[in-house]
């Protein structure tokens, strides 16, 4: 098990700046897992957004049965891209309040 004392410690960093970075840095990684999922989505079904997928659905020019289970993915995926985007501009912002 991970000693967070220790390793402040041991690389002079106090522990809460520690703390932060690692959380940014998980962010970070979470985010641009969630952007290489959307692109597979966007290439696999030949559209920029799902905004232009709903279309395609809406126009029949994609049928509802091929595209569903891409379609909800990509909404879920898009929900989480937004929150994770809030959450780092927030830290950023809450990070240049505190210097």
């Amino acid at each position: 098990m991970i000693n967070l004392k220790e390793i402040t410690e041991e690389l002079s960093i106090p522990e809460d700046k520690l703390l932060k970075e690692a959380l940014k840095t998980y962010l970070r990684k979470k985010l641009l897992e969630i952007e290489s999922e959307i692109f597979k989505l966007h290439k696999k079904g030949n559209v920029s957004s799902i905004e232009e997928l709903d279309k395609l659905l809406k126009e029949g020019k994609i049928l509802e049965e091929e595209a569903h289970d891409d379609y909800f993915l990509l909404d879920n995926l898009e929900a989480e891209k937004e929150k994770l985007i809030r959450v780092l501009k927030k830290e950023n912002n809450d990070g240049e309040n505190n210097n």
